[in-house]
């Protein structure tokens, strides 16, 4: 005789909870922009994003790096939500849509970044707090801003920078390196913000660079990286 307990219960919220999540993925739109050049996919982001209603998501996939990085400031000017993954060399966005308005700039104008794109090296650099080493606070959260801002100045830039912890709260708006992770964005610096640390934190709203990174493709980052600087 089946019997019908909590127990019971709760394995059958799991199961419909996931079944859910996995069929609303599968219902989302994708939009493919493999193979394309800057204005195409700007463009195919900008008509899916007004076709989308507020607080859905649709997916949108690209393998051009500068395709990357002018969709995610084309996005984050438009207060949309994203996150990101990267498999074989394609990236792929889900993008939520928060609000009602959509930025009436044209989208070739994200095709030239204001800084172009340096030389970078086979190293990634992890910032797990808003301040560096320890001791006194005030030493430590100057020397995170110097040691942000001279990256900067190297001759070989980080491929990756992924921050984690107490160190996405340098992501935020009103951060006082902020200007300098955008500038490090903008010379094709790929910037990961750990998607549960930004929730943890009530930042989903306030993170004003980079994309929000799953832990394991943050994981999948550093092990493949030649060197991981940890300041």
């Amino acid at each position: 005789m089946f019997t019908f307990n909590i127990s019971t219960f709760s394995t059958f919220q799991l199961f419909f909870s996931t079944f859910a999540h996995h069929f609303n993925f599968l219902l989302m739109r994708i939009v493919d922009t493999k193979g394309q050049l800057c204005p195409a996919p700007l463009i195919a982001a900008k008509k899916a994003l007004k076709e989308t209603p507020v607080g859905e998501s649709f997916i949108l996939l690209t393998d051009n790096q500068t395709s990357f990085d002018n969709l995610s400031r084309f996005i984050k000017d438009n207060n949309a939500g994203f996150e990101v993954t990267k498999t074989d060399g394609v990236w792929t966005l889900t993008i939520t849509r928060n609000s009602g308005e959509i930025n009436k700039t044209k989208a070739e104008e994200y095709c030239t970044p204001e800084i172009s794109h340096f030389e970078k090296g086979n190293y990634v650099v992890a910032i797990t707090s808003d301040k560096m080493g320890d001791g006194d606070d005030e030493l430590g959260h100057l020397l995170i801003s110097n040691f942000i801002k001279a990256l900067k100045d190297l001759d070989k830039l980080p491929k990756h920078m992924v921050f984690y912890n107490k160190g996405v709260t340098l992501a935020i708006k009103d951060s006082p390196v902020i200007e300098h992770i955008k500038d490090l964005e903008k010379m094709g610096v790929e910037i990961h913000l750990c998607a549960t640390c930004i929730n943890h934190y009530k930042l989903e709203t306030s993170f004003a660079a980079g994309t929000l990174s799953n832990m394991y493709s943050i994981a999948e980052i550093m092990a493949s990286a030649g060197n991981v600087i940890r300041p």
